[in-house]
């Protein structure tokens, strides 16, 4: 190696640095060349990384759209670039306006230009610019040697450190850019590594349409990076910001400013970059080729405002996300919508956004009148059971096991006064369990109450005890009893409402004429199991007859009413999951917020779009205290 100069041991070195490499095999690399300053050294760690990975990658291919595309409008020119310390000696801009240039027209040469057949546009052009150098009487046109200038500017370190920090933006830009940011400064990473890579070719004296053969990938990204007149602006604001998170980059900030600020200040070198591609052309072409005619033939399309232009790696990780994000949103809104039609069909919200517990009225006169002599049957008795929990959720338990329990093991009477049969809904044992529960609660709390029948127990006591426990045994023992029953309350709940919301899930197939055969079967077929799925309560359209308050009552109607009785009992008696599920809307809404916001950065578009479900209760507990009076 030391058979070179050092002055072209930094070409090899860059070269080699240059070239493209999994991750893991540059981030190998990035790591090697910090262990020495040394040039030759570099050279050799750089290749020994890769033999041992026993590859070297070819250059990156062409832009993410390279199928044909009809040529589009002339594109707007970048006429604002900030001011950079790296950039090389500018001239003071001119007055006239490039994009209001119109073509030059005919310039003579003098007589003997005329005379011997020189272009007087060409001559012009290299008079302008100095990007290109005209033979005797302007016939033998040839690239100025200011045109390798600008390719040759930046120092190695600011040139590493450049790549290294659009190599971030590539890698991890599209978790927190939207795809326009994202596709406009991996444009320009494109063309940086482009742009910088053929300074060597100034080195092998090639010919000029040699270099416009590799160098059309960096004429296409820089067409369209100087195509927005936001481009430099978003490059500047947001790849600093991603470098800063970055410790390792962080460190070489000033460097990495000095060739984004270089890349980004190509129109005002001299020759400007347009104008040295267009040297090239001009040469090769021995015509007079205007900035214009150039982009015309490049066609390149637009960047893509909607959707990431990036590897397929890159793109596989980000279909991905979006695919995560749309699962994520749907079982959310699954969510919210279960929770506003639980509180929507079991619940009565009032102005104030409180549950009202104004139907205990009714259970409580129902029970006492089947139940009670008259002379117990009073207003004061009554109260107690209204105000104490032991007693209410007693009270509660055995009006369920008079009314409610026949249906849900066996046979149900229907029809009317004239005509009456026996139907069944619900296979004899599916609810054993729960049967037994309600029969094991209603002997504890029976005991309780011979036990300590004149133990005074309030429901703001319970409240207390409840959110810092019993402060006597006797309060401990039955506190424990009143959270089994909610537990049992808000499970059993759930359980029924299963079968509620498979059974309007079929009614509204029907309303829509998608109901299958299968499904339309289940209107007479026995439930024998609980699991969500849309089939139909059976018989659900015939009405009860008994002797109690739900004569009368559809099948399908006394299935709500039981669920809507559970899930208020479950809420009165502060059973953690039911309060948990009817207290989340405002979590939910902050978490659709927010994965709303982050899917519409990736796609460009609003998952979900419908108004605010309406009927919400506050978040706080409070909106679900029992008001005992």
């Amino acid at each position: 190696m030391n058979s070179i100069s050092r002055t072209d041991a930094h070409k090899v070195f860059a070269d080699l640095y240059r070239k493209s490499r999994p991750p893991e095999q540059q981030q190998l690399v990035d790591d090697a060349i910090q262990r020495s300053n040394d040039v030759f050294i570099r050279i050799d760690l750089i290749k020994k990384i890769d033999e041992d990975f026993q590859s070297q990658l070819r250059a990156k291919s062409a832009l993410p759209e390279e199928t044909p595309r009809p040529k589009r409008a002339e594109p707007k020119k970048d006429s604002g670039n900030r001011g950079t310390s790296a950039s090389p000696k500018q001239n003071k801009p001119k007055n006239d306006d490039p994009k209001k240039k119109k073509k030059d027209a005919p310039v003579t040469g003098g007589f003997l230009s005329v005379l011997f057949g020189g272009n007087a546009n060409i001559i012009k052009f290299a008079k302008d610019t100095e990007a290109v150098d005209i033979g005797l009487f302007g016939r033998n046109p040839t690239i100025s040697g200011n045109v390798e200038k600008i390719f040759k500017y930046l120092k190695e370190d600011q040139i590493i450190a450049t790549i290294q920090a659009l190599r971030i933006c590539e890698q991890q830009g599209w978790r927190i850019w939207n795809p326009l940011v994202y596709n406009v400064i991996n444009n320009f990473n494109k063309f940086f590594n482009s742009f910088i890579s053929l300074d060597s070719l100034f080195l092998d004296r090639i010919s000029p349409e040699v270099f416009l053969d590799r160098s059309l990938k960096m004429q296409m990204y820089y067409t369209r990076l100087i195509s927005r007149p936001d481009s430099k602006d978003i490059i500047l604001d947001h790849v600093p910001e991603m470098v800063k998170q970055d410790e390792k980059l962080n460190a070489k900030l000033a460097n990495i400013l000095s060739g984004l600020n270089y890349g980004l200040a190509l129109e005002t070198t001299k020759p400007k970059l347009t104008e040295a591609i267009q040297a090239f052309y001009i040469v090769v072409h021995k015509k007079m080729m205007e900035w214009e005619d150039i982009t015309k033939l490049l066609a390149v399309p637009p960047i893509n405002e909607t959707r990431f232009q990036a590897s397929q790696e890159i793109t596989k990780e980000v279909e991905l996300t979006i695919a995560r994000l749309s699962d994520e949103i749907s079982t959310k809104l699954h969510k919210r919508d279960e929770l506003v039609g639980l509180k929507n069909r079991y619940f009565k919200i009032d102005d104030k956004g409180k549950i009202s517990f104004d139907f205990l009225g009714l259970v409580i006169e129902d029970y006492f009148s089947h139940h009670y002599p008259e002379n117990v049957n009073t207003d004061g008795i009554k109260a107690q059971y209204k105000t104490m929990p032991h007693k209410l959720v007693y009270l509660l338990l055995r009006d369920f096991q008079s009314v409610f329990v026949s249906i849900l093991e066996g046979y149900i009477k229907v029809g009317d006064k004239n005509q009456q049969n026996d139907v069944i809904a619900i296979q004899p044992g599916l609810f054993k369990s729960e049967i037994e529960t309600i029969n094991t609660i209603i002997r504890s709390i029976d005991a309780f109450n011979r036990k300590y029948p004149s133990f005074q127990y309030s429901f703001g006591q319970f409240s207390k005890d409840y959110s810092s426990g019993a402060s006597d045994q006797i309060a401990s023992n039955i506190l424990g009893v009143l959270a089994e029953a909610a537990d049992f309350f808000g499970k059993f709940a759930v359980k029924l409402n299963v079968i509620v919301e498979n059974h309007l899930l079929a009614k509204q197939y029907e309303a829509e004429g998608t109901l299958q055969d299968k499904i339309h079967q289940t209107k007479e077929k026995v439930i024998e199991e609980i699991k969500i799925l849309h089939r139909f309560i059976p018989h659900y359209d015939s009405r009860i007859v008994t002797r109690d308050r739900i004569n009368g009552m559809m099948i399908s109607d006394v299935f709500i009413t039981m669920s809507k009785l559970l899930f208020n009992y479950a809420v009165i008696f502060k059973d953690k999951l039911t309060t948990s599920k009817l207290t989340q809307n405002r979590r939910l809404e902050d978490e659709l917020q927010q994965l709303n916001k982050e899917y519409e950065r990736l796609t460009g578009k609003g998952f979900e779009k419908s108004a605010k479900p309406e009927n919400q209760l506050g978040a706080e507990d409070s909106s679900l205290d029992y008001d005992e009076n």
